[in-house]
């Protein structure tokens, strides 16, 4: 009888050729473990959230309903599933399409909550000009993405608030990338911030890490007041698409050094996620979240909480967390 219910719940009419099973099963299985097992380990977060998800591949779409019942159950998160044919596009909640191609992204439903798109596994092996493995690729992925799915009541709540109070409403956290990558001094400045980021997340000794984390700090200090005095929310914003950014890059990063799933040397992962150093909020954001690894390993419930702390609070409050971190490598 249970077989028999998750069989017509799973599937779709006999006209899609489409069955939520085998390759696509298995894979958002071990991807949704992986994230719970970076949430109970690390995170900790009070209340997690089940977003809507939307995956597929070159020919089905599957859609996952939340419920408090349904047949695909994946530590304490329920869906149904819906699996139907497309024909090389991909309807979202709310209205439009995404063509089906290598992609990911989270974004707000219009009756609160989140909704989650993207491309299986098979999607990105096709991508024959991506030189990084795509089975890590696209779980690397998926993490950093799912990661923007909990953080609603968090950052995503500061980030509706700048628009709010006047932020452009096609903000994101490429735009100050955009707007200043054509000014060698702001390159300038961004570049040295970023370094010394990666250099305290590399240092050896805590005294080191500090030292470097407290001198990045200073310095994007004095690029904000140099080249923002005159835009508060631009300020404002930096910093919270900076840790927006750098924690969905350190979630995927976990999984990368997690024995349990990419299990890869940290050097390696590092680089492996910093890819082509292209986006400067992911590059920067995922070096500051390393940094603060070796100075106050509890961050992440901060910055996953509901205040979403951001890289400038974590900073401040890493200050007074040196007895608790102490000299761990």
């Amino acid at each position: 009888m249970i077989a028999l219910l998750s069989a017509l719940l799973l599937t779709t009419s006999a006209s899609s050729n489409c069955a939520f099973e085998g390759e696509s099963r298995r894979w958002t299985q071990q991807a949704l473990q992986a994230w719970d097992r970076l949430d109970h380990d690390r995170i900790r977060m009070r209340a997690p959230t089940t977003p809507t998800l939307i995956l597929f591949d070159e020919a089905c779409v599957y859609r996952f309903t939340p419920t408090t019942a349904g047949p695909f159950q994946v530590g304490q998160r329920t869906y149904s599933v819906r699996a139907e044919s497309h024909s090389g596009a991909v309807d979202l909640p709310g209205g439009g399409q995404v063509p089906a191609r290598k992609l990911s992204f989270a974004a707000p439903l219009d009756g609160g909550g989140m909704f989650f798109v993207m491309s299986l596994p098979a999607v990105w092996r096709a991508d024959k000009a991506e030189a990084r493995d795509p089975e890590r690729l696209a779980m690397v992925v998926f993490m950093h993405e799912f990661a923007h799915t909990q953080q609603g009541a968090g950052l995503g709540r500061r980030i509706d608030d700048l628009i709010r109070r006047g932020l452009p409403e096609d903000a994101d956290d490429d735009s100050l990338q955009k707007t200043w990558s054509a000014v060698p001094d702001y390159v300038k400045a961004y570049e040295h911030e970023r370094d010394l980021l990666y250099a305290s997340a590399k240092a050896e000794t805590y005294e080191v890490r500090r030292a470097k984390l407290d001198e990045a700090a200073v310095a994007m200090e004095s690029r904000r007041a140099t080249y923002l005095a005159d835009k508060p929310l631009w300020r404002e914003a930096d910093d919270v698409f900076l840790t927006f950014e750098g924690t969905g890059n350190w979630a995927a990063w976990a999984w990368l050094t997690d024995p349990a799933g990419g299990a890869m040397a940290r050097e390696d992962a590092t680089a492996f996620i910093r890819g082509g150093r292209r986006w400067w909020s992911q590059d920067a954001g995922l070096g500051a979240m390393l940094a603060l690894e070796g100075l106050m390993p509890e961050w992440p419930s901060l910055a996953f909480g509901d205040q979403g702390a951001t890289v400038q609070d974590l900073i401040t409050l890493s200050r007074r967390a040196k007895g608790q971190a102490g000299d761990q490598d």
